[in-house]
């Protein structure tokens, strides 16, 4: 379901400074765009509630991969979604092996602010490579 433009307009320019932030290494920067009670799912990781653990996640996730190389394919735009369709390639830190790995995030911007992120990617590389969040911690 499509709002008017502006509505548009206002996800696009989140989005956009959104994965900026993270292709510029700025966990805080993406921090700095969601809404304390943003939703955050990445798929054979986390799934939780808030931005204190979303900064959690963020700074456990941010050496698990180096090297990457992450390639924005696609994006649609519909209202307050935004789907992003995306390719990586780098090094597992841990195992030095070669990482490739595909997928989609979902992403949904309220009051100029994001309220979800859904990561789906390939759950089985995810699993096979990369250690488990502890969201116990």
């Amino acid at each position: 379901m499509t709002l008017d433009s502006g509505h548009l307009d206002e996800t696009r320019d989140v989005v956009h400074r959104f994965y900026t932030s993270f292709l510029d290494g700025d966990a805080d920067g993406m921090l700095d765009l969601m809404a304390e009670s943003v939703k955050v799912r990445f798929l054979a990781q986390v799934d939780f509630t808030g931005k204190q653990e979303a900064q959690r996640f963020f700074a456990f996730s941010g050496g698990l991969l180096s090297n990457l190389n992450f390639k924005i394919e696609e994006q649609i735009f519909d209202g307050e979604w935004a789907a992003t369709l995306w390719t990586e390639t780098g090094i597992v830190t841990a195992s030095d092996e070669t990482w490739t790995n595909h997928g989609v995030d979902l992403i949904r911007v309220e009051n100029n602010e994001v309220t979800v992120v859904h990561e789906n990617n390939d759950v089985r590389l995810v699993r096979a490579h990369l250690p488990i969040f502890d969201t116990n911690y």
